[in-house]
Order: structure tokens, then C-alpha cells, then sequence
């Protein structure tokens, strides 16, 4: 669409997704100070135009556009108002609030795994890589993978290999248990954590599933040794029933 069809501000999505280019660029305000721009290319962004501490006007790019939607361009835009009628650099904040927020995606339980992975693989046969990733991947990430894996408590992990206990898969417990007590050992020792939530949950969980054995009465006994050990049974059978 033309931007001369603009019948309303904010801009619609639609309205957002229907610009067409021009010969040169040209911003549409969708208002507070938050335009959308388009290149000659079809290229879209958001810019936010603000008021330095040195009262000097600035423009500061909040993203492409779709990737950035028109309600994450507002949400940006507030937040970075509301840090220039603090006095503080809009600039500076959104720097600042980028590199936190790569600071916590690198630390989330996935991407401590993800890097505990790069570091054994080469020490692993096929066989054994397959079966320690397929583990983390099928039961681990998609419960604890995008959390802060500081943040994550020894009950939940209690409560999460018993989950795996009760539905009986002793043996992927067993191992994912090994695998993330690695996984805060490698943040231990690195200085990103201190404790290692998984310390001593082996002492209360099963290393391997219960088995049932058949039970032999004494009076079975003979016809069972008859069976197996005939040249050891007469001695046996005396000694069962002088029992």
C-alpha cells in the first residue's frame, strides 16, 4: 500500500506489512517517537527518535522489521523513554540490556549442556555420544533446558529423575542423572557456580530396575537338583532334609 493509505496510527500490521519501497527512504511515525522505516530495497526497521542528556536529538535503530514486531517496537520504545526521563542514555540502556540478555541465554541449563557436549564428544565412541545427547535432548531440555541453571533447585531435580524412575526407564535415569552431575561439575570448576545441585541425589534414587527371582521350597528342591547337578544331588537332598 501507499503511504498516503494511511488511515490510523499506531500502524496497523497490516498496514506495516503492505508498505511498498519509494525511490528514497522515508519514515512513518507511529507515535511517542517511534517510526517505522522503509528502504528503496523493501528493507524495514524501527527507529526511535530521543532527546540525549546533552538535549541534542538522536535516532536509535530498535530492530528489522518482522522480526521485530510492531508491539515489540513499542515495548522497546517505552522502555528506552522511560530510561531518557531518568537521565540516562537511551543508547547506553539498550546496550546494556542486550548484553544482559546474552548473558543470560548463555546461562541456561542448555547451553552449560551444549558446551559440556563439545568438550567430552571427542572422548566418546558414536554410540555413546548418540545415547548421552538423545537423553539430554528427549528428557532434560524441553523441562530444564531455557532455565537459569543456577536457579535450579536439588528437589526439582530430585522430583524430576523420580518422575523418570516411576515411569520405569531406570537405565536413561541412571544416565541423565550421570550426565548433568558433569554438566554443574564443569560450572564448579569454571567459577560459575558454587554447588552442584546433583551432589549425593544418587543415594536416594535406583541404580537399576528391581528383579524377581523364583522361589524354590524345600520340597521342590530335589527334583531341581536332579535336574541341574545329578551327581551332586544325593549329597544335597541329605543335607536339606536332615534340615
Amino acid at each position: 500500500m501507499k503511504r498516503s493509505d494511511i488511515k490510523r496510527r499506531p500502524l496497523a500490521d497490516t498496514t506495516l506489512a503492505g508498505l511498498e519501497p519509494e525511490a528514497a527512504a522515508y519514515r512513518e511515525h507511529d507515535g511517542q517517537g517511534l517510526y517505522f522505516r522503509v528502504k528503496p530495497n523493501g528493507g524495514k526497521s524501527w527507529e526511535l527518535r530521543y532527546k540525549k542528556p546533552d538535549g541534542k536529538w538522536s535516532w536509535l535503530g530498535l530492530g528489522s522489521y518482522p522480526e521485530v514486531s510492531g508491539a515489540g517496537a513499542r515495548q522497546k520504545a517505552a522502555e528506552l523513554r522511560a530510561d531518557a526521563a531518568d537521565g540516562v542514555n537511551p543508547l547506553t540502556a539498550k546496550h546494556a540490556r542486550k548484553a544482559s540478555a546474552l548473558e543470560a541465554a548463555n546461562s541456561t541449563f542448555e547451553a552449560l549442556a551444549r558446551e559440556w557436549i563439545d568438550i567430552r564428544r571427542p572422548g566418546w565412541a558414536d554410540s555413546t555420544a548418540t545415547r548421552n545427547i538423545g537423553a539430554l535432548e528427549l528428557h532434560v531440555f524441553p523441562v530444564f533446558g531455557r532455565r537459569l541453571y543456577a536457579s535450579i533447585l536439588p528437589i526439582e531435580w530430585m522430583e524430576f529423575l523420580q518422575g523418570m524412575e516411576r515411569l520405569g526407564i531406570i537405565e536413561q535415569m541412571s544416565r541423565v542423572r550421570r550426565s548433568c552431575k558433569e554438566i554443574y561439575d564443569l560450572a564448579r570448576v569454571t567459577g560459575r557456580a558454587v554447588h552442584n545441585p546433583l551432589e549425593g541425589l544418587s543415594r536416594f534414587l535406583q541404580s537399576k530396575p528391581a528383579e524377581n527371582y523364583a522361589h524354590v521350597t524345600a520340597k521342590d528342591l530335589p527334583t531341581l537338583l536332579r535336574q541341574s547337578t545329578p551327581t551332586l544331588t544325593p549329597m544335597i537332598c541329605a543335607s536339606v532334609c536332615a534340615c
